[in-house]
């Protein structure tokens, strides 16, 4: 009786594979052996030798015995692929794994759940409940890195934040692109506020900017456009009819100058 360890099945597999001269979807012929190759339905791998009925055919390759030349046993390293011998005689590979058995992590028609079955058509969806603020998602090292979540425990308040590693530089950078700079009215990067019916604003502002409070804005755009600004105001340059103040002012200066000299 020979033994068939994992190594001595690979090796088995690998020898038909070359030995594959002429093959369909599900049959393999070699020298008047015929090998069915079947997935079925329960996710089991079967494959099954059959000679023909000939007489005159010289049985000089066997490319898998069947019941007295296999020991029948389970792959070593997984408990969740099988090798087992069916009531036919078959020998049937198992490989039905479910990963997310006993876990938070669902899977549904190709989209991951984490907390729950996935929502609508979310590709991944991450359950946080309302009233908990928690920390969703975070890229990086635990500490720098970026993080998505609800930021209050009496609601929901969507939060993204950004830690940098370094003091000097940026902790969040929005950044967006364009291949060929091609001219256009609209911008490259787009702040847009807006009702849940996709309607402008008219009772509150679009867009603030703070520090450290979430009140006191420095910046403010109401939904008239109007734009309040706490602090100075410093302008290197403006336009007015398509020509630069700057180089107005200057050249009143240089006017006024000009003047003073024919007084």
């Amino acid at each position: 009786m020979t033994t068939w360890d994992n190594k001595s099945l690979t090796t088995a597999v690998q020898t038909l594979q070359s030995e594959v001269k002429k093959k369909s979807d599900n049959i393999i012929r070699k020298d008047n052996k015929i090998l069915l190759i079947q997935v079925n339905a329960r996710n089991r791998f079967i494959i099954n030798e059959i000679t023909p009925p000939l007489t005159d055919v010289e049985d000089d390759i066997k490319f898998l015995a069947l019941k007295s030349d296999i020991n029948w046993s389970s792959i070593k390293g997984s408990e969740n692929i099988l090798l087992t011998q069916d009531s036919s005689g078959d020998l049937v590979i198992d490989v039905s794994i479910d990963a997310f058995k006993d876990t938070e992590m669902y899977f549904k028609n190709g989209q991951i759940g984490v907390g729950r079955y996935p929502l609508h058509d979310y590709k991944v969806d991450v359950a946080v409940p309302v009233n908990t603020r928690m920390t969703a998602m975070h890229i990086g090292d635990g500490k720098f890195g970026f993080s998505l979540g609800n930021a209050t425990d009496t609601g929901f308040l969507p939060q993204i934040i950004g830690i940098g590693s370094n003091e000097t530089d940026a902790g969040l950078y929005f950044l967006g692109k364009t291949v060929l700079d091609t001219p256009s009215n609209i911008p490259l990067i787009i702040f847009d506020g807006r009702n849940i019916n996709n309607d402008p604003l008219i009772n509150r502002p679009i867009m603030g900017i703070s520090s450290g409070s979430y009140t006191d804005y420095k910046f403010l755009i109401d939904h008239r456009g109007n734009v309040k600004i706490t602090g100075d105001i410093t302008i290197l340059d403006s336009s007015h009819n398509e020509q630069s103040i700057r180089n107005e002012i200057e050249d009143l200066k240089r006017r006024l100058i000009a003047l003073e000299k024919i007084k």
